[in-house]
């Protein structure tokens, strides 16, 4: 036993005089902590690439609900459904064994769309040490950022904006109206755009308006200076009124009575009534006469009359009352009367088409004749402009004519294809100036428009006509900044414009898309104001909205005059139905004039079917159909978030 013992001591010594030995025993003992730091640096290296990619997927989850949100309006159940199925797409955990991965998403009132993405990542050599998962959280949001913008809103203003979205005629205008939604979804259209503007000192957003029905209103652009005079014709060929003046009118230089005066007895056997005995002093009875009675002579000269009057009836010496015949009795008196040219007094109307200077109506308002009263030394036919002005003119009767700013269109072509448009349709030049009198727009002038019925040529009648009514739209508003500050408040400006669309007049979409072209084309007449070389990397959009289907009739006063007569656009004999062919090719024309000059044109249906026509207009099928004002709200946030771009902002 103490021999044992003995050995082992001299093991032991020699053990640990032996460096090999002890390594192998420091080997044994950091063999542990060794393995538990190169496990934790691969987990902790598959948890850091798991929630890249959770992180990642979250991203895109955000960024696709919220383009699916700019697509309708709202974050609703399908714009979610879309945020799921793109993070699923770009997150899948079966490589790692991942499990109760959830991602859930919802939008704020500043329009983001806010996501958190969740999972457990199991270890492979940290359970060992008890660490059995990694609870791996990321969040995700994505937002609207909106660069430079001028967009143009074409509104229809038609009567039938004053009905129901479902199309009765009980909203009256007022509230529940379409005119009602229009106002409301500009307002949030604007709200979407302004809190998508990160940067309110570089950032410019300006709006532009065209109210549109069968005409326009340059009113406003006169006023602000940005329209001249010189752009209106001096003249301009309406289908009106005119005043025929030929009727002569002599007056009286002397008078010399011949001989005294005489009396006659009216007796021829039967009674006579009072009545009767004062048209006999009229010479008017037995039988029609003229007083004074014409002897000899004529006009102008010296003229012999017999003047009658002082009826007696039942005079002194006559029969009794008791049956027997009643006389009457009259007073007459010849006299030489010398007679002098007066001029001539109105005779009748000529309803025709005649050249009518607009210098007057241009500035404003104008007197023109009404009535049919005066004196004029030489006859002739006079328009409503001339009459005043007219030799000699006493006594014509004037009122004052305003100008509600409305214009009829510069020449054109008939045509019916407008695809490549025709040379001389100057109406589908949106960038040129006017340079000759048929190159100028009209003032729509509907005090002297009239309507004469199905006579294509022209009445002459002694009727007074009603003269047409213009339905003028408010008036056209160029590009103005907008504030974007507060993205939660409409500027006051833009909510009185707004208020100021009252609806009345048809349908004619090729004037409103004519002009909502022209007034922004940064080529053209008001490039000044459109490309003013302060801003750059402007994106440029149309909004064309509509409750209705393009409606033209032959008899409508529109920028375009009265078709029955005019022919401007299609020829004589035109139904209305052919008629709106031909104009539709002038919309389509219009968009892609618009589309020239960089816009995108998104359009919007109210209260009415999608048309094909809309569809063609539009930028690659950006057309919106909307039966409601809350989906036509919907559809003007879903057109600002798309104009906006999408950033993360997380």
């Amino acid at each position: 036993m103490i021999q044992m013992l003995k050995k082992t001591v001299r093991a032991m010594r020699r053990l640990a005089r032996d460096e090999g030995g002890n390594t192998l025993i420091i080997t044994a003992f950091l063999l542990f902590p060794m393995i538990g730091m190169i496990g934790s640096g691969v987990d902790m290296s598959r948890a850091y690439m798991v929630k890249t990619r959770l992180q990642s997927a979250c991203d895109a989850g955000v960024l696709a609900g919220r383009k699916a949100m700019g697509q309708v309006g709202s974050y609703n159940t399908a714009a979610q459904s879309k945020a799921n199925t793109m993070f699923n797409f770009n997150f899948n955990g079966d490589g790692v064994k991942v499990t109760n991965t959830s991602f859930t998403t919802a939008a704020n009132t500043e329009g983001q769309v806010n996501g958190n993405a969740s999972t457990k990542l199991p270890t492979l050599i940290m359970k060992t040490f008890g660490y059995t998962n990694f609870d791996l959280t990321v969040t995700c949001s994505a937002e609207l950022q909106i660069a430079n913008a001028d967009i143009m809103f074409v509104l229809d203003t038609t009567g039938s904006m004053a009905w129901c979205p479902n199309g009765s005629s009980s909203c009256n205008g007022g509230s529940g109206s379409r005119i009602a939604g229009i106002r409301e979804a500009v307002a949030d259209f604007h709200k979407t755009i302004a809190a998508a503007v990160t940067n309110d000192t570089e950032t410019r957003i300006r709006y532009g308006f065209v109210p549109y029905s069968s005409s326009v209103n340059v009113s406003g652009l006169i006023a602000a200076g940005q329209f001249p005079a010189s752009y209106l014709a001096n003249s301009h060929t309406y289908q009106t009124r005119l005043a025929v003046y030929d009727t002569p009118v002599y007056t009286v230089s002397s008078t010399t009575n011949v001989g005294s005066a005489q009396t006659q007895v009216y007796n021829s056997g039967a009674d006579i009534s009072s009545n009767q005995c004062n048209d006999y002093a009229d010479n008017n009875y037995p039988s029609s006469g003229t007083n004074p009675l014409i002897l000899s002579g004529s006009k102008p000269g010296t003229v012999r009359e017999r003047i009658y009057y002082n009826p007696e009836w039942g005079y002194s010496g006559a029969p009794d009352k008791k049956g027997n015949t009643r006389s009457c009795r009259r007073t007459y008196q010849d006299r030489d009367v010398n007679y002098v040219s007066g001029g001539f007094s109105w005779t009748k109307w000529r309803y025709t088409a005649d050249p009518i200077s607009t210098v007057g109506i241009k500035t404003g308002s104008t007197q023109i004749a009404t009535g049919t009263a005066g004196t004029v030394t030489t006859a002739g036919v006079y328009d409503p402009v001339d009459l005043l002005t007219a030799p000699g003119a006493k006594g014509i009767i004037s009122t004052n004519s305003t100008w509600q700013g409305c214009i009829e269109e510069r020449a054109t072509v008939r045509n019916f294809a407008m695809s490549p448009v025709p040379s001389g349709a100057t109406d589908l030049d949106i960038n040129s100036a006017p340079t000759s009198e048929a190159t100028r727009w009209k003032p729509l002038w509907e005090h002297v428009e009239y309507y004469r019925y199905n006579n294509l040529t022209s009445v002459d009648s002694t009727t007074t006509l009603n003269s047409v009514n213009a339905n003028c739209p408010e008036t056209m508003r160029e590009f103005t900044a907008v504030d974007t500050v507060n993205a939660t408040t409409v500027p006051t400006w833009l909510t009185n414009y707004l208020d100021s669309l009252q609806p009345s007049g048809s349908t004619y979409h090729d004037i409103g898309m004519i002009w909502g072209a022209r007034l922004g084309s940064p080529r053209g007449i008001f490039k000044s104001i459109v490309d003013d070389g302060v801003t750059k990397s402007v994106s440029r959009h149309i909004i064309f909205m509509t409750d209705g289907e393009m409606a033209p009739t032959t008899t409508t006063y529109s920028s375009y005059g009265q078709e029955i007569y005019d022919n401007r656009v299609a020829p004589s004999g035109t139904n209305n139905s052919t008629l709106t062919d031909y104009h539709s090719n002038r919309f389509l024309a219009a968009c892609e004039a618009a589309k020239a000059e960089g816009y995108m044109i998104w359009t919007v249906s109210f209260g009415t079917g999608m048309t094909d026509n809309l569809r063609k207009c539009s930028s690659d099928n950006r057309a919106y159909e909307s039966s409601s004002t809350t989906a036509l709200k919907d559809a003007f946030k879903a057109i600002a978030s798309q104009i906006a771009d999408l950033r993360l902002n997380k």
